[in-house]
């Protein structure tokens, strides 16, 4: 059954749009300005769908101030799978962007997208390099590239060895008519699953320009690393799912082992890594969380030497009073 929403249009642009940008936001009125601002820059020909996920604050009031967007009113709270889906429904043109309303898109980055989109018919979708931030959303110099050249990436993905950010994409409508919506009953890894599931259909562009500003959660801004630890282990219960798609069914089963082995991996490298660095922060219940989330992922690895070594000397760098990871840790 579909939801139930309500939606009108605020003064849209009367250029005939190419991209729809969905913005699912909940109670965060105080984002949406320069979120939607900066949608309405990343591209001439955008139609910009802010869903509201059944706020219960002054969103649809702040919507009402803004120019240029179709804003659509959920009567109940969907979650973000959700309200992208009912923002699918409500958009009409042939691409599909997304932006989570604390995440910013950059200057005419659909534009550069879209074109790429538009040389590769046979490509599901392209995705660009992310300007990580700070929780105020100013970037701090780091970007994080996807590590890939383009064309098959199913098994990439599949391995999350592809890191794919919603805000960083840009989707063939058609793609979402082959595959399907959003799953809403895998919340937090409901884009990899999308993004893997197109990666089996089609051939997937990636581009080194970065088309986005990613603010990520620290321990202090409320979403803490205790959600990154949530989402990657949501991220190794779901891939059997997936690894029983026809593709990845069809393959011997070594490999499959083999991916499934290199995500557990994986997975425990990154939460191992997060715990070093929230030690000298003082963010101890954090750093705890994610290690021993290690851990249980994959013993052997999360209590390698070398990560060991890494804990200790941020261990130390906590009772000398230092606040970030010691550079010797990233050897």
């Amino acid at each position: 059954m579909l939801p139930c929403f309500s939606q009108f249009t605020i003064v849209c642009s009367d250029l005939m749009a190419k991209v729809s940008l969905i913005i699912p936001t909940f109670n965060r009125p105080h984002l949406l300005p320069r979120c939607a601002e900066s949608a309405l820059r990343a591209g001439r020909d955008v139609e910009v769908v802010v869903v509201d996920d059944a706020s219960s604050d002054g969103t649809a009031s702040v919507c009402e101030g803004l120019r240029g967007i179709k804003y659509v009113r959920l009567e109940r709270n969907q979650g973000v799978a959700g309200a992208r889906n009912v923002g699918l429904l409500a958009s009409t043109c042939d691409y599909v962007a997304f932006l989570d309303d604390d995440d910013l898109r950059l200057p005419d980055s659909l534009t550069h997208q879209l074109a790429l989109l538009e040389a590769a018919p046979e490509a599901g979708f392209v995705a660009g390099a992310v300007l990580l931030a700070d929780h105020d959303c100013v970037p701090t110099g780091e970007v994080a590239v996807p590590r890939a050249l383009g064309g098959d990436l199913f098994w990439q993905v599949l391995e999350l060895n592809l890191q794919l950010l919603p805000a960083s994409v840009l989707v063939r409508r058609e793609c979402f008519f082959e595959v399907g919506l959003f799953d809403q009953s895998i919340a937090g890894v409901d884009d990899w699953d999308m993004w893997t599931r197109i990666a089996e259909a089609r051939p997937i562009l990636v581009d080194e320009r970065p088309v986005c500003v990613y603010r990520r959660a620290t321990p202090e801004s409320g979403q803490g690393s205790s959600a990154l630890a949530s989402h990657l282990r949501a991220a190794v219960r779901h891939q059997p799912r997936l690894l029983s798609l026809p593709r990845a069914r069809a393959a011997p089963s070594r490999m499959r082992r083999a991916v499934r082995v290199s995500l557990k991996r994986r997975v425990a490298d990154t939460l191992s890594w997060h715990a070093a660095e929230q030690l000298p922060r003082g963010a101890l219940r954090f750093a705890a969380a994610n290690f021993f989330a290690a851990l249980r992922m994959s013993p052997l690895r999360a209590a390698r030497p070398t990560h060991l070594r890494v804990l200790w000397r941020s261990a130390a760098a906590r009772l000398n009073g230092r606040r970030e990871l010691p550079p010797a840790a990233n050897n």
